[in-house]
């Protein structure tokens, strides 16, 4: 990001790192805009086939370690900026 801001002149960059933390009662209610097409990733996700798109569920919840319970989505934003 710094180079990126450098070569559109910025000066004095600065790049900061903020972490949040999701919490949603369940994995359906995390997963349910992607199901329904919402945002980038879930535009992608309803073009897959019901195969694929079954696949991909089943991945997601693994990774998030779904015990049928709450989920917690710990989430990394850098933010960037500079004067010109």
């Amino acid at each position: 990001m710094r180079s990126l801001l450098e070569v559109a002149d910025f000066r004095d960059v600065e790049i900061t790192t903020e972490m949040h933390r999701f919490v949603l009662p369940s994995f359906d209610a995390y997963f349910e805009p992607f199901e329904k097409g919402a945002g980038s990733a879930g535009q992608a996700f309803v073009s897959l086939s019901a195969e694929a798109r079954k696949a991909v569920r089943e991945e997601v919840r693994s990774d998030l370690g779904d015990t049928g319970g709450i989920i917690e989505v710990d989430v990394e934003y850098r933010l960037a900026g500079g004067r010109r």
